[in-house]
């Protein structure tokens, strides 16, 4: 197996104001191999990290017990550079040899607070407290109100209680949008909240509305080692002069996997869903090239979160972009020592995947949507990148 040489990695152990602690300086071997810590990146969703330290180590000797879930924190540097931070959450294994720590990105804790509902109204039989209906305002504007309430949730004593917004963009309304108007008229620009345009959730997560906003406009979010969040159009950037490659001669990928998930596939979907006086919506939506090549593979999908037709005929339009080609799956790389560096790509980049192998033929972009990055005692890393679709608004800038 091949591996990139690094500059020295270091784990540093935080307590809860980010400050350094420790330095764990003898990792102890999470296999057999010899790898001793795998830590990964994730576009819109938070990362993770695991490593081993000996019970007997004597940096818990005297420190004491800088190991526990959510008091302390971890960071991960090259150099001076931070390659992951976040919270220990896990001491997966406590035995006479080591201690298995996993981290999570800070990401993790926005899924782990819900989301506040509305007030209940005494004039109505519905009882409005058990929803938070978005019905009016800017995406942008919710969402910011989403990360303040959060905060404010989580309390003073708690990591994200020194949380800022950063930068809040509200995406465009995808294709096809209307209004209820006779003859419809196209709804276009900024998304906003409307009668037209009205999504409902009850004991959900702030993570997993705020991941649904992302799905319906394919925006991207984060939370910065800093703890800023980031809410924008898309992250990353299109790079023209990065290629990964493999074939028989050379290239810089050492082993992939272009998986083709055909069942999974559905070419219809028929979409149901109700608004908030209970008349039940449809939609359907088809991919006409998918049925004519493979005969008609169809599904059916409820959404419970959708009370307007638009956002289900747009839900729908995203689920078929991924479900109707078996050659669209997502696809997962590990590069040699020869690949470009981390820093000159990351999370949401869309770059070249070259892969000609004998009958496997695979050139396009794609989208990196994950990074994980495993550590060898002899100081070498690994580093694999998951990638997925470009959306149809990113496609052809290469």
């Amino acid at each position: 197996m091949a591996f990139v040489v690094k500059s020295r990695t270091i784990v540093e152990i935080l307590n809860s104001s980010l400050q350094k602690i420790a330095e764990i300086k003898n990792l102890y071997p999470i296999n057999e191999q010899g790898m001793i810590l795998r830590y990964s990146k994730e576009l819109s969703d938070y990362g993770q990290c695991t490593f081993r330290v000996s019970t007997k180590d004597p940096i818990l000797s005297q420190f004491g017990d800088i190991l526990k879930p959510h008091a302390y924190h971890i960071r991960i540097k090259r150099g001076n550079e931070v390659m992951w931070q976040g919270a220990i959450v896990d001491n997966t294994q406590r035995n006479r040899n080591f201690i298995e720590v996993r981290g999570v990105e800070y990401l993790f804790y926005l899924d782990k607070i819900l989301i506040r509902r509305d007030a209940d109204k005494p004039d109505t039989d519905e009882d409005e407290s058990n929803f938070r209906v978005f019905s009016t305002g800017t995406m942008g504007a919710a969402i910011t109100t989403l990360i303040t309430q959060a905060k404010a949730d989580f309390g003073g004593n708690h990591i994200l209680s020194t949380m800022t917004v950063g930068t809040v963009e509200t995406p465009d309304y995808p294709k096809n949008f209307t209004d209820t108007s006779s003859p419809p008229k196209p709804l276009t620009g900024a998304w906003s909240f409307s009668n037209d345009v009205t999504l409902q959730y009850d004991y959900h997560s702030a993570l997993f509305v705020i991941k649904n906003f992302g799905n319906y406009t394919n925006a991207d979010f984060e939370l910065t080692n800093d703890l800023v969040f980031n809410f924008k159009k898309r992250i990353g950037n299109v790079i023209k002069g990065i290629t990964f490659s493999y074939n028989r001669v050379g290239g810089n990928i050492i082993d992939y996997n272009v998986p083709r998930l055909g069942m999974r596939m559905s070419n219809e979907i028929i979409g149901i869903a109700a608004d908030d006086e209970g008349k039940i919506l449809h939609a359907t939506q088809r991919n006409s090239a998918s049925v004519q090549t493979n005969g008609l593979l169809q599904t059916a999908k409820a959404f419970n979160d959708v009370k307007s037709k638009n956002p289900l005929e747009v839900r729908l339009t995203e689920e078929l972009r991924l479900m109707s080609d078996s050659e669209e799956s997502p696809i997962n790389i590990i590069l040699n020592e020869k690949a470009y560096p981390l820093g000159q790509y990351g999370l949401g980049d869309i770059v070249w995947v070259k892969i000609k192998d004998h009958i496997i033929d695979f050139q396009k972009e794609r989208r990196i949507v994950g990074m994980t990055v495993t550590l060898h005692n002899t100081g070498r890393e690994l580093v694999a990148i998951q990638t997925n679709v470009v959306p149809d608004n990113m496609k052809g800038l290469i």
